[in-house]
């Protein structure tokens, strides 16, 4: 659900390209001179409002044979959006394209689409739905019927909206694997925790969502009088105005047609956080509070503040914390504003973790420069020159033009928005920001959030307050559980006690201090099966070495207590946290690791099933928030298989392990076949060929 912008990458490709040039013998940015801005020329453009409620932009360019629609509407999820199910508008926004319409399916949609080089596309984010529509002229009026039967008939048909939950699931299931991600989430989460703005989508969020959810969402807030539509290209304004009109003369108005936004309840405060990160080199830090509104009266004075103090390659951050100080490899930040609810104020640096406590001290310093003396002269006019000269970029093409109408309309700005705050930032001088920073800038009730490795840090973070440490660990679906009884709990540890003399003796399992099995293995792939063999070194109770021939070359996956990594062809790195917890879950289901947990162990006899058309006894075996199901041969009391949740690539998803061809292994019976099932589909065998137990393994194997 989360809106995330792109400026980390942009800002990293320019100061690449700055670097390079400087390499060279460029100039230095203060013998920069900026041409005088020119004036822009906006074009003629009719609005009207049909008889539904919907705002119509007209804009006629006869330079291209081509039509373009886009929409913006009253449907963002901080409006219609239940807390137990983040991601319902975002889902519906989606599947309405991907769906198709009651009178044509999405694929018939793509496939029509296609054929003529057009588009419609549809999405619903945190504050506001939208939709777009390109064309060719001579198409216009089947792409247009396409669109308003979507926007008015949607289809949401069930295998659409599952596909759209695996990718929300999916996006989840990775959403920790960047560290500058984390950091930008976890701020924004501080400084809108007790609103709607930000929230994140759950596994149990999105399993919540139904097709009657985004039917009604829909209905609710896709609706033609909270809907601001612009139209530009090769078409005659007369004639394009009565088109629209029939197309969408059968759409009611629902509800009141302005929506006053949620609050959002900000206290400013100041606050220590961090998010930890053992498997970095380099702290992610953000420091700021909440921001403000684009309609401020010093909206003009607020940009000019930004410019000086983060906004560029001549801001202070940029100079003196990254150039003249070498504190950052990236630094930038923002005082934030949006249409019709506060945006952040930030600052960030990515730096070396041995100079993290540093650079925040020096960017705080820099922070409470600004509202303590005026800014220079030369500062302020590189600051508004370089502004101003980028500012013609918001009219570079009638997209942008006609987008920025839309923008403005669907949010009740005056249209000239834009070239007003162009005309007080002319006006901007050094007393205005002074009299900003005084204002609006808190340096001493700041929310301060690093990402990053504390063992490196050049202080302890707690020298700057008292630390609040976050929790960023991905919420799991809760399994299922029998009801615990007492009568199930010692039929439990009966069965596991049958289970240990059936696979050796207790006192044979309990001398086993390591494992070695070489195999080979099947998995299955959306590419096809992909053939490899490997060798499983298990040192318990928490260490295990994955060493995989595969096609694409040697990959070795490492378990070493409470860290994990991966290499590969393509180097050593850390595990992502998926794969560390299945690491940790696969030592939990080994038999012999299982036996030797037992005094920290549950388990609960569920009663006589079939499994894998097998006889068993089931059991739930639980440690902590861990559990899995474990099935016991009726003939021989061996495993049978187990059953249990996971977190996939994907998401959740349910594993069934097979187990059979048993062998005695150094007096220990062992499973030398296992079939695994993922959601009922076959994901991959193994057959070993060698098991032994107590080798003396290479411990270096598990040294990062």
């Amino acid at each position: 659900m989360n809106n995330r912008g792109s400026f980390y990458i942009t800002f990293c490709v320019f100061s690449a390209i700055l670097l390079s040039g400087l390499a060279f013998g460029q100039k230095h940015y203060k013998d920069l001179h900026y041409p005088e801005v020119g004036q822009l020329k906006m074009p003629e453009y009719d609005v009207v409002t049909l008889d539904n409620g919907m705002k119509v932009i007209l804009i006629e360019d006869h330079e291209l044979p081509f039509i373009k629609m886009r929409a913006e509407l009253y449907a963002g999820s901080v409006w219609g959006e239940p807390d137990d199910k983040v991601g319902l508008a975002n889902i519906t926004g989606q599947v309405m394209r991907t769906g198709g319409s009651e009178n044509i399916a999405g694929d018939q949609v793509d496939e029509e689409l296609e054929s003529i080089a057009a588009s419609v596309e549809t999405w619903i984010s945190d504050v506001w739905g939208g939709a777009s529509v390109s064309t060719l002229k001579d198409h216009f009026d089947k792409v247009a019927g396409i669109f308003a039967d979507i926007m008015m008939h949607p289809a949401f048909p069930e295998d659409k909206i599952e596909l759209a939950k695996v990718q929300a699931r999916s996006g989840i299931s990775r959403r920790n694997d960047d560290v500058s991600e984390i950091a930008e989430r976890e701020f924004n989460q501080l400084i809108y925790a007790n609103s709607a703005f930000w929230r994140d989508e759950e596994y149990a969020t999105i399993d919540a969502i139904t097709r009657d959810d985004l039917i009604a969402f829909h209905k609710k807030w896709v609706r033609p009088n909270g809907m601001v539509l612009g139209v530009w290209g090769d078409f005659n304004k007369k004639e394009m105005k009565k088109k629209i009109a029939t197309l969408f003369k059968d759409w009611k108005p629902v509800g009141e047609s302005k929506i006053i936004p949620p609050k959002v309840d900000y206290q400013l405060a100041y606050g220590v956080n961090f998010v930890e990160k053992k498997d970095v080199n380099q702290s992610n830090i953000y420091i700021g509070h909440i921001g403000g509104q684009k309609d401020n009266p010093d909206y003009p004075a607020l940009i000019m503040m930004n410019e000086v103090l983060s906004g560029g390659f001549s801001s202070r951050l940029f100079s003196r914390v990254r150039s003249d100080q070498g504190l950052a490899y990236a630094v930038y930040g923002a005082y934030g504003t949006n249409f019709f609810h506060p945006g952040a104020f930030f600052m960030y640096s990515g730096t070396k973790s041995e100079r993290t406590v540093e650079a925040v001290r020096s960017m705080l310093k820099e922070m409470r420069l600004m509202s303590e003396e005026l800014v220079g002269e030369e500062e302020l006019h590189l600051a508004k020159e370089g502004w101003l000269n980028s500012y013609v970029f918001n009219f570079d093409s009638m997209d942008k033009i006609a987008q920025r109408l839309v923008q403005y309309a669907y949010n009740g700005y005056p249209m000239d928005f834009l070239q007003k705050t162009r005309d007080g930032v002319e006006q901007v001088t050094r007393e205005d920001i002074l009299r900003a920073a005084k204002k609006y800038l808190h340096p001493d009730e700041v929310q301060v959030l690093v990402v990053g490795n504390p063992d490196d840090f050049d202080e302890p973070l707690s020298v700057l307050g008292e630390v609040n440490t976050i929790d960023i660990a991905i919420p799991a679906p809760k399994a299922e559980m029998p009801e615990a009884t007492t009568e199930g709990a010692a039929k439990g540890k009966a069965f596991i006690a049958k289970m240990a003399e059936k696979i050796g003796g207790m006192d044979k399992v309990l001398s086993v201090r390591n494992s070695r099995a070489k195999a080979k293995m099947t998995q299955v792939t959306p590419m096809g099966s992909m053939e490899m063999e490997g060798v499983r070194t298990l040192v318990l109770p928490d260490k295990l070495h994955l060493a995989l021939n595969t096609p694409q070359g040697a990959v070795n996956i490492v378990l070493a207590g409470d860290e994990a990594w991966m290499e590969t062809p393509q180097g050593k790195m850390p595990a992502p946290d998926i794969i560390k917890n299945n690491l940790k879950a696969e030592i939990f289901h080994d038999p012999i690791a299982l036996l030797q947990l037992l005094d920290d162990v549950t388990v609960q006899y569920v009663g006589e099933v079939t499994f894998n058309e097998t006889a068993t006894d089931e059991l739930v075996v639980a440690m902590g928030d861990e559990s899995y199901h474990l099935y016991l041969d009726k003939v021989t009391g061996l495993p049978a298989g187990i059953k249990y949740s996971t977190i996939g690539q994907q998401g959740p998803a349910e594993i069934e392990e097979f187990y059979s061809d048993y062998r005695d292994a150094g007096g220990i019976k062992s499973a030398f076949k296992a079939v695994a099932m993922q959601d009922g589909e076959k994901a991959s065998e193994s057959e070993m060929s060698e098991m032994s137990f107590n080798v003396e393994p290479d411990m270096s194997l598990f040294e990062k």
